[in-house]
């Protein structure tokens, strides 16, 4: 009966998360949308209300609206199941096999995937790396710069596809390394090792941190750390903006895009709190993952309700239709594999989007910021629900520290959301180029 009431109160959080209503910054957008990517180093400048996280609305609502809230076919919906019960692996292949060097290579490029040992115990960090075809596979060069995306909560590697396809490598002075977190995309799945309230954040991030930190050693990424270029998303950037603090100068820079858990969120009367199951259904890990894992065949038709608004074709996201067939197979295939890394969620944000310990008053705090560990770099969406208020303040701390522009700057990408990369990927990319170049 529990069990039972449990997965119920999950259905209703999934539909409730899929049909979400968002507060946009009206203002911003407007100014922002007619530009190219614009620049915030150490101004002053205050969005003109504060950002929100999602916000659920009526389970009624939703109701009203189902006929068209999961548009995938019951037939593709049972073929993507056989698919994902047969031959999983295909699902991240025939992705990837959309990018015009994989796998077999083109004139400038070669990739491959990898999956690179973290501990005694068999797991590992899946990893696809794209490297100068001139290089023969060797990236040992001490002249030789890295690039490395590292996604957030519940994506993986593959939602990088655009930026994968797009960005250059340089003169072929650079090595591009898209990794899933473990437990995360095609990383393996281990059980996860902890329990909220139990265990501490800081235990568990140390965990995570071990693990990454050993990628970065077998990965031979710790001999000229001064070459490597961080890029993070939303989670995974709350993870490396501890990471950084933990082993420190292990990247020259860190691009924090739409990052999580950087202040808290303004409380007022105009946002409305989760109610009790919603908070007690989060502290105890239950996610719309868990509604995938047990639909069977109608879990790729649920996983559509939010991949297909997501991943739908539009010219600044420059997908196509196989690009999109395929980002919503991938999608599927992550989110039904056995739930583990997304776990470490609720240790970070409280329900409702909250961190429980915000970048801005721990790690950057006003009185006492830190010395210098690498460049930071902070990228939102005109359209994001992340507070970029946080990141200029942090911005503003860390220059004045270090009594150099260039130490911490932020930015803001048009016409775009929380995923700006894939939004307007043209626009990200040029940013990441841009910061590339200012590497050497």
């Amino acid at each position: 009966m529990l069990r039972r009431r449990s997965f119920m109160l999950t259905l209703k959080t999934t539909l409730q998360t899929i049909f979400k209503r968002r507060q946009r910054i009206g203002t911003i957008a407007k100014q922002e949308s007619q530009r190219n990517v614009t620049e915030y180093a150490t101004s002053n400048t205050i969005l003109p209300q504060p950002s929100t996280p999602p916000v659920a609305i009526p389970i009624t609502d939703i109701i009203t609206s189902l006929p068209s809230l999961f548009p995938r076919s019951l037939h593709d919906s049972r073929r993507d199941y056989n698919t994902f019960t047969t031959d999983i692996d295909s699902l991240q292949l025939n992705l990837l096999k959309t990018l015009p060097f994989f796998p077999m290579g083109s004139s400038q490029k070669v990739a491959k995937l990898i999956r690179t040992p973290i501990d005694d115990e068999g797991n590992y960090i899946n990893e696809f790396c794209i490297m100068p075809a001139v290089k023969d596979g060797d990236y040992s060069s001490p002249d030789l710069k890295h690039l490395i995306f590292i996604h957030g909560y519940g994506a993986g590697l593959g939602f990088f596809l655009k930026n994968l396809e797009n960005i250059p490598l340089l003169d072929n002075k650079w090595c591009i390394h898209a990794i899933d977190l473990p437990g995360y995309g095609f990383s393996s799945r281990f059980k996860f090792p902890f329990h909220y309230p139990n265990d501490s954040q800081t235990k568990v991030q140390k965990w995570f941190h071990d693990r990454i930190y050993r990628w970065f050693r077998e990965r031979n990424l710790l001999q000229n750390p001064q070459n490597n270029l961080v890029m993070a998303h939303s989670l995974g950037a709350y993870l490396m903006a501890h990471y950084a603090f933990h082993f420190s100068n292990h990247f020259k820079k860190i691009i924090m895009c739409s990052p999580a858990g950087v202040s808290q969120f303004a409380v007022g009367k105009q946002n409305k709190q989760p109610p009790w199951w919603y908070n007690k259904l989060w502290d105890l890990n239950y996610s719309p993952f868990s509604l995938v894992r047990n639909s069977g065949i109608y879990g790729s038709k649920i996983t559509s309700g939010w991949s297909y608004r997501r991943f739908k074709p539009t010219s600044f996201n420059g997908l196509n239709e196989s690009q999109f067939e395929a980002l919503h197979k991938y999608t599927y295939g992550i989110f039904n594999k056995n739930g583990s890394g997304e776990y470490l969620l609720s240790f970070i944000l409280s329900c409702g989007g909250d961190p429980r310990f915000a970048l801005e008053d721990n790690l950057f705090k006003e009185e006492n910021p830190p010395e210098d560990l690498c460049d930071w770099v902070w990228v939102y969406g005109d359209r994001d629900w992340m507070d970029i208020n946080g990141a200029h303040r942090i911005s503003r701390r860390l220059v004045k520290k270090a009594g150099d522009t260039s130490k911490s700057k932020v930015h803001v990408i048009p016409s775009a959301g929380h995923h700006l990369y894939l939004d307007n990927y043209k626009a990200f990319n040029n940013l990441i180029i841009k910061e590339m170049e200012t590497m050497g």
